[in-house]
C-alpha cells in the first residue's frame, strides 16, 4: 500500500529544512575554511622592565673644606654643593672690584674685543696712585696724561688688581667715589646680596664686608656678562707703558675648565677668592656644569697674606677637583643592557625569550655619580605570530634622565613561535 500523501500544508516545510541544513554545512564549512586559512592572532609580550638601570654606580667624593673661614660652593647641575658658615658676613678684600667691574660695564658696555672709549689720566688718578702705595695696596703706576682704553682699565683693576684704578674707574663712571660706591650697593640689591655692604671700589677698606653665600650670586652675575667672564680669564694684558701684567689667579694655569673670577688679600681680609670652573655636563641637565664658590677669611697662625691667598686657592682648587670628580665618562656601547625577565607568547602555547641590545644614543655620555635612567617600552605591533622568528624586534626601550632621551634599545625575540596547528585553528 502506498504511503499517505502528505499534506499540502507540510509541503513547503521540506525545501525549507533541506535549505536549512545545507546552509549550516556550508556556514560550518566557510567557518572552518576562515579558521584554517585565517592569519593566526598575534603574540602576547610579557615584559618585565625594571624602572631603573644605573649607568654610574658609586657614590660622590666629600668635597674638602677650607680649615679656617667661610665657604660656600653651588653647581649649576646640583645647587649647592658644600658649605662652612656662608652666612658669616666678613671682609672681601679684591673681590670687591667683580662688582665695581660689573657696574663700570652697566655703564659703558662693552662687546667682543672692543677697547671702549679712551681714558685720560689725570692728577687727581695720579694721587690715587701715591695714596695706595702709601697704604701699601697693590697698585698700577700712571702718570699725568697717559690714555688707557676702557678694556685697558678692567684689566688693570682685575689682573694685577690695582686699587688705584678702583678708584679711577669710580670717579669716570659716576663723577665720585661716594656716588659711585652708592652704585655698588644698589647693584648688589638688585642681585640679592642681603648681607653686602660696600664702602669703597677697591675693597681694601675693611668696611667692604660680604658672605661667601653673597658673593657666589656676584660670580654669577659675572659670568652672565660675556664681557666680564672674558676678562677675567685673561693671563695677562699689556698696559700702554708696554709693560705687562699678569693674572694673580695662579689656578688658571693649572686646573681644567677654570673661569677665574677674582682674587683677594689684605691683612683684615685674610685669603680670599671668588672663583668658577666649568666641564661638560651630564644629559638631562645643563649643557655644561658650573661651579661657582667663594672662600673668605683663610688665615695662617703668622698672618703671611701671600700664604693665606695662597691656601684660598689651594681650597678653591681641591673643591673643583672634587666636584667634577663625581662624572663619569660610559661608553654606552658598554653599557650592561636592561634586564628582560619574560617572553613573547602565541596564544597556542608556544613561547619565545626576549633580549635588549643598544640601538641608539651617543658612544660617550657624561653622568652623575649614582645616575640612574628611567626606562619605557612601546611594543612594537606584529599582527601575525607565526611570522616571529629569531631576531624579530618586538618591543623598544627608552632610557632617559632628566627629560632628555640617552639611549634606546630594541628589544628582539630569542626564537620563533612556530605555527598552529590546524586543529587548533579550528577549534579557536
Amino acid at each position: 500500500m502506498p504511503p499517505p500523501p502528505t499534506p499540502a500544508r507540510h509541503r513547503w516545510l521540506l525545501p525549507l529544512v533541506f535549505s536549512l541544513m545545507a546552509a549550516l554545512v556550508l556556514g560550518a564549512g566557510a567557518v572552518a575554511a576562515v579558521r584554517v586559512l585565517g592569519p593566526p592572532p598575534p603574540p602576547r609580550l610579557e615584559l618585565g622592565l625594571p624602572a631603573t638601570l644605573a649607568v654610574a654606580p658609586g657614590s660622590a667624593a666629600a668635597i674638602p673644606l677650607p680649615a679656617t673661614g667661610s665657604f660656600d660652593l653651588a653647581s649649576t647641575d646640583r645647587g649647592r654643593l658644600a658649605e662652612v658658615t656662608p652666612s658669616s658676613v666678613l671682609p672681601i678684600g679684591s673681590i670687591a672690584k667683580v662688582m665695581t667691574a660689573l657696574v663700570v660695564l652697566h655703564q659703558k658696555p662693552l662687546t667682543g674685543d672692543q677697547p671702549g672709549p679712551t681714558y685720560t689720566i689725570t692728577a687727581q688718578d695720579v694721587g690715587f696712585y701715591d695714596q695706595v702705595v702709601a697704604d701699601n695696596g697693590s697698585s698700577l703706576p700712571v702718570v699725568s696724561g697717559e690714555q688707557f682704553t676702557e678694556r685697558q682699565l678692567l684689566l688693570a683693576l682685575l689682573l694685577p688688581s690695582a686699587n688705584n684704578i678702583a678708584d679711577t674707574l669710580a670717579v669716570w663712571v659716576a663723577g665720585s667715589e661716594t656716588a659711585f660706591v652708592a652704585d655698588l650697593n644698589a647693584e648688589a640689591k638688585t642681585l640679592g646680596m642681603a648681607r653686602t655692604v660696600f664702602a669703597d671700589a677697591s675693597g681694601f677698606s675693611p668696611q667692604t664686608v660680604s658672605t661667601a653665600a653673597d658673593l657666589v650670586e656676584l660670580g654669577q652675575a659675572a659670568l652672565a656678562n660675556r664681557t666680564l667672564a672674558a676678562l677675567v680669564t685673561t693671563p695677562s694684558a699689556v698696559m700702554p707703558d708696554g709693560s705687562t701684567v699678569q693674572n694673580l689667579d695662579s689656578d688658571l694655569k693649572t686646573v681644567p675648565g677654570w673661569l677665574g673670577i677674582k682674587t683677594g688679600s689684605t691683612s683684615q681680609a685674610g685669603g680670599c677668592f671668588l672663583f668658577a670652573a666649568d666641564r661638560p655636563g651630564p644629559l638631562g641637565g645643563s649643557p655644561e656644569v658650573t661651579v661657582v664658590g667663594a672662600v673668605l677669611g683663610v688665615v695662617t697662625p703668622d698672618g703671611a697674606v701671600d700664604e693665606e691667598l695662597a691656601s684660598a686657592l689651594s681650597a678653591a682648587a681641591a673643591a673643583v677637583k672634587a666636584a667634577f670628580g663625581a662624572y663619569r665618562t660610559v661608553d654606552l656601547r658598554k653599557l650592561t643592557p636592561p634586564a628582560l625577565p619574560g617572553a613573547l607568547r602565541s596564544a597556542w602555547g608556544t613561547s619565545a625569550g626576549v633580549q635588549a641590545t643598544l640601538e641608539g644614543g651617543a658612544s660617550s655620555v657624561v653622568f652623575r655619580v649614582g645616575a640612574t635612567l628611567r626606562l619605557s617600552a612601546t611594543a612594537v605591533h606584529i599582527p601575525d605570530a607565526s611570522t616571529v622568528g629569531a631576531g624579530t624586534v618586538v618591543a623598544h626601550v627608552t632610557g632617559r634622565l632628566g627629560g632628555t632621551t640617552v639611549a634606546t634599545w630594541k628589544v628582539s625575540a630569542t626564537g620563533g613561535l612556530g605555527q598552529p596547528t590546524w586543529q587548533w585553528l579550528l577549534t579557536h
